[in-house]
């Protein structure tokens, strides 16, 4: 009796508690239930918690999830949040109540924290399946999300068996594929480990085909600096999932096209050692439905490491029908990576290499597959590069014809100056004489000397053999540019070939060196903040004023340099309309003065 009475008792309680609940009135949205929040009665139920369990970090989750779900009543929600940022709903939660819920995950440490997501994840799915209040379910899971991601990816069995159970409600199975991304957005490999096995299963089902495919693509669209941890194994299979993805309408192929490509750029481009990722990706051509990713990221790993040509020829003997569809794609692709790939001297010696091969395998008794394919290919591709080379020497050659032109007009400006000036003061003293030379101070003075007809003859020479060099210059200067060209040209080339490849090794190396500082800054505050309590906080907090302050002042001494020379330097004669002017003015001039020294190095050319 006393247990039906408790059974009893328990059954009212509950009566009343739906009652209670379905008395309490539901907000519009989620903002405004995050406004009516009394962050001080949440404070005021986690000391009561405390005291009676003390530091027991899982009840205080749960009494913060519990707050939550009871006051944050709205009337409909979307599963997914669409058309919302990454981080909401926590980014619009207030201030406060996050670093509450931050302060708590934090002291809970991994293991209880770990606990309690997946069992946030099962209440989560209840809690939605009967109709009940289950928002704060959300926001502790994305906050603990958010703190670790790894913790999405632990349990990834257990939690594919609890989407299994509600995958006939979409709205809880979306839910639980939206908890289960967030990781995704603070670390890619947690999120493709998700999305391979908790997301694609689920794929082809309409209502969840649309946020499986944008979730795999936001993620590989983001942090692309960070490299992807992941084998070469789990590489292929998320490529081979993206790439056979028959049933997907024209936008989600799209983007499932674009999120391939993102995943094989940044598999090439994490790689320690590219060399071993291209024949990782030649070895496994056929694996992939669509061929063209794997030519895709073999193309970026040739262009990335010289190594690669090498193991290429090593692979070449036995995958004589590989290469042969690799060259190709090449010759019919049209993209920048592959015309830059066409131009790579170290292209050009490879075709040459197993042209070589080709022979020697063409003699053996063996028959070889694909070798036909390959030396028409070959010859395909050999003539596209001469094609390409006797277009880049058309180019060259006009490039060499403008230097060339180029060279002759910085010598002429530099006679220009020399006449100009030197005939320029003998011409303002022969004007103050009354146009008469013999008369000025420098005829009178060559006068007195009795050099005035021999510099009168000598200038006649010097202007006659002027000119006669003038125009032999102007004749054959571009023939010897052009001849030193084609002489030093390969020794150019090869100088832009290292360089690149210094550039590309050193562009690595900082790439690395900036990942590893990005991987141990955290490492590093954490350790001076158990030491230093505080620290990292303020020195944070000086650098963003001080280059607050910088900024400021270099745009304010700007603002004024720039009114300084309006008002006080740029007026009357040097006002832009005066100087302007005088521009027009020394132009026409130089041109007449031009015009004229031309029909005088004529002249002189001609006398004998």
């Amino acid at each position: 009796q006393q247990q039906q009475q408790q059974q009893q008792n328990k059954a009212r309680q509950r009566q009343e508690m739906e009652k209670k609940q379905q008395a309490k009135p539901k907000f519009k949205d989620l903002e405004a239930a995050l406004k009516a929040l009394v962050i001080s009665d949440l404070r005021a139920n986690l000391w009561a918690v405390n005291e009676n369990f003390k530091d027991n970090h899982l009840m205080m989750l749960k009494a913060i999830t519990a707050f939550l779900n009871e006051q944050l009543r709205v009337d409909s929600v979307d599963p997914i949040f669409s058309d919302k940022p990454q981080s909401y709903p926590y980014s619009v939660i207030p201030r406060e109540l996050q670093e509450l819920i931050d302060e708590t995950v934090a002291d809970a440490g991994e293991q209880n924290v770990q606990y309690f997501y997946d069992l946030s994840l099962s209440n989560l799915a209840s809690d939605m399946n009967r109709n009940q209040p289950h928002l704060g379910h959300k926001i502790m899971l994305q906050a603990m999300a958010q703190s670790n991601p790894q913790i999405c990816a632990n349990n990834l069995a257990r939690n594919a068996i609890l989407r299994n159970s509600f995958q006939n409600r979409s709205n809880v199975g979306l839910s639980l594929l939206w908890a289960l991304g967030q990781g995704g957005f603070g670390d890619p490999d947690v999120g493709l480990k998700v999305w391979q096995d908790i997301m694609v299963p689920v794929i082809d089902l309409k209502t969840y085909s649309k946020y499986v495919v944008e979730y795999i693509h936001a993620i590989l669209s983001q942090h692309k600096s960070t490299n992807l941890e992941i084998s070469s194994s789990e590489f292929l299979t998320i490529l081979s999932s993206l790439t056979t993805q028959v049933k997907a309408s024209r936008d989600l192929a799209n983007l499932l096209e674009e999120a391939s490509k993102l995943l094989v750029e940044r598999y090439v481009f994490s790689a320690p050692k590219t060399s071993s990722t291209f024949t990782t990706l030649f070895k496994n051509i056929q694996f992939i439905a669509k061929s063209e990713l794997i030519y895709f990221g073999l193309i970026l790993c040739l262009t990335e490491d010289p190594e690669c040509w090498a193991a290429w020829r090593g692979l070449y003997r036995k995958n004589v029908q590989q290469t042969a569809e690799l060259l190709a794609y090449i010759e019919n692709s049209s993209t920048e990576s592959t015309q830059k790939l066409v131009g790579d001297r170290l292209f050009h010696q490879f075709l040459d290499d197993i042209q070589e091969i080709n022979l020697e395998l063409g003699q053996s008794k063996k028959k070889v597959e694909g070798l036909k394919a390959s030396s028409t290919v070959l010859q395909q591709v050999q003539d596209k590069v001469a094609s390409k080379k006797n277009k880049s020497a058309k180019a060259a050659s006009k490039t060499a014809s403008r230097g060339a032109a180029s060279v002759c007009c910085s010598f002429l400006l530099a006679t220009f100056l020399l006449f100009g000036l030197t005939g320029g003061l003998i011409g303002f003293d022969t004007y103050r004489a009354g146009g008469t030379f013999e008369k000025s101070h420098t005829g009178q003075l060559l006068k007195q000397a009795g050099l005035l007809p021999a510099v009168e003859d000598a200038w006649t020479c010097t202007l006659k053999h002027s000119a006669r060099g003038y125009k032999w210059a102007e004749e054959h200067v571009p023939v010897y540019y052009n001849a030193t060209s084609k002489a030093v040209g390969p020794y150019v080339e090869f100088s832009i070939e290292f360089s690149k490849i210094l550039w590309n090794g050193t562009k690595k190396g900082f790439g690395n060196v900036k990942t590893l500082v990005e991987q141990k800054t955290p490492v590093v505050v954490d350790f001076i903040e158990q030491y230093a309590p505080g620290l990292p906080k303020k020195v944070g907090d000086f650098t963003s004023s001080s280059w607050t302050a910088v900024s400021t002042f270099t745009v304010k001494t700007y603002q004024q340099s720039c009114e300084f020379f309006k008002t006080k330097v740029f007026v009357g004669q040097l006002s832009p309309e005066n100087l302007g002017k005088a521009f027009n003015s020394t132009q026409l001039a130089a041109a007449q003065y031009y015009s004229w020294f031309h029909d005088q190095v004529d002249f002189y050319a001609k006398v004998q």
